[in-house]
């Protein structure tokens, strides 16, 4: 990993070492982000978490993981391990979360999910996360959602009555 310090740097810095060595840290992030997934399993499957008082998991993530996301990254990083061992030899095509998103609603349909990333991978031999979605929307089109059936009201609500008021008014009960 390249570490800048501008004191000892007397020319400028080479391109190419720069943008080589932000891809790497990337890349080392998205790899360790996977690892710690398997030290959560634990964590959740061996309800370690009450040892510290949390009732469940899910409030063992917002309490102890929040400045790194909380529940609701951890259940992210948890998707794409899921989707990287459903897809078996493929898995390590997947380099990220990001990229395992779209794939998620596929992991227990394990061909649909092999055939996504094979397409994937036809299309683009580095395929990204917008490269996967399109590929898993082929396999598997998401059904469109149908708009709710909304009615107008009769009488909308910033307008009066249609009913004259001096109608009303001579009505008189006897």
């Amino acid at each position: 990993m390249l570490t800048l310090d501008r004191e000892e740097t007397t020319s400028p810095l080479d391109y190419d070492v720069l943008n080589s060595s932000i891809k790497d840290t990337f890349a080392a992030i998205d790899r360790f982000e996977l690892q710690a997934v398997e030290l959560f399993r634990v964590m959740h499957d061996e309800q370690m978490y009450r040892i510290a008082g949390y009732k469940n998991f899910e409030q063992y993530c917002q309490g102890e993981l929040h400045i790194y996301g909380g529940y609701r990254r951890i259940n992210q990083l948890l998707g794409a391990s899921k989707v990287i061992v459903a897809a078996g030899e493929l898995g390590p095509q997947i380099k990220n979360e990001r990229q395992a998103r779209p794939l998620l609603r596929l992991a227990k349909e394990p061909e649909k999910l092999i055939a996504a990333i094979t397409l994937a991978l036809e299309s683009n031999p580095e395929p990204s996360e917008s490269d996967f979605a399109a590929a898993a929307n082929i396999v598997a089109p998401m059904p469109r959602a149908r708009k709710p059936f909304h009615q107008e009201p009769l009488v909308p609500k910033n307008q009066e009555p249609l009913v004259p008021k001096n109608v009303c008014a001579s009505w008189v009960w006897h």
